[in-house]
């Protein structure tokens, strides 16, 4: 089939449905490529974005299957990779908050939830991308609001979000347990992802006394100690977010992405895999 503008525009459509679905970058690149060399090969398709886009499910699903074993032997807790710019990118890819809860759904959920919820397409097309029957979608989709237990969010208010992660790591840096307490929320979270590359809270963490003795006791570790970290704020996914490099060679250290609600800290997801820390263009 011919590669004509009209398809190769469906790359970036193609390329979010997947990384919503994986939550990795390369894996989700490689379907897409792999779908559009599969293209050249095919004849009479009269629309190609649902064609391509049943495609991409379909490669999604299958990926996640193969890989589940994979990530329920993974070393502490697995963790989407985010996806790291300097600049808020034009056209942001699903938030790193949820992509985080999606891993609470089974693949076919997660198709008809990103469908429906990412990309708001309509009950008929995501049954012809999912080969499930409209009804099943609604019913899917329904149970997929009971596992996300979610409640709507604001839009982010960059300036409070940049101004709330600048006071909790000057806190961090100044060990201010006071002013931890005000900035951290009483039922705060924290997720770490080192997969066993780095060290990280091998198990979440609830709680602010549980948070806050774990963010001390890292600060307090001899290789912590110093002028040895610097802070440079980027976007995750197109949302604030923190990279800690090191200030001897550069190298990222860490990604700190945080959820709020009005005034604090809810809860801190805290990527140091180095496999998963990569800057994007944005």
């Amino acid at each position: 089939m011919e590669t004509t503008t009209e398809v190769l525009q469906l790359r970036p459509y193609l390329f979010k449905i997947a990384y919503s679905m994986l939550g990795e970058i390369e894996e989700a690149e490689d379907i897409v490529q792999d779908i559009y060399e599969k293209w050249l090969a095919i004849e009479d398709v009269k629309e190609p974005k649902a064609y391509m886009g049943r495609m991409v499910v379909n490669k999604s699903i299958k990926r996640l299957n193969e890989r589940k074993v994979l990530r329920e032997s993974y070393t502490g807790t697995w963790l989407p990779e985010p996806i790291i710019t300097t600049e808020i990118p034009e056209s942001p890819t699903i938030e790193y908050g949820l992509l985080f809860l999606l891993e609470r759904l089974n693949p076919i959920e997660r198709a008809v939830f990103i469908l429906r919820e990412s990309f708001t397409e309509d009950y008929s097309y995501i049954a012809e991308l999912t080969g499930l029957s409209m009804e099943n979608c609604r019913q899917t989709l329904h149970r997929t609001y009971e596992k996300l237990d979610r409640k709507p969010k604001l839009p982010v208010d960059a300036g409070k979000h940049k101004a709330l992660i600048e006071a909790f790591l000057l806190s961090l840096l100044n060990q201010d347990r006071s002013s931890l307490e005000q900035i951290l929320r009483s039922d705060i979270e924290l997720f770490g992802d080192g997969g066993g590359k780095r060290s990280a809270a091998l198990k979440p963490l609830f709680g602010f006394e549980k948070v806050q003795k774990f963010l001390l006791g890292v600060m307090q570790l001899p290789e912590n100690q110093g002028d040895v970290y610097e802070v440079m704020p980027a976007f995750v996914n197109g949302v604030p977010a923190a990279l800690i490099l090191r200030k001897a060679d550069k190298v990222l250290d860490s990604v700190q992405y945080f959820e709020f609600d009005e005034t604090s800290i809810t809860r801190i997801l805290f990527v140091r895999n180095p496999d998963k820390l990569q800057f994007r263009p944005a």
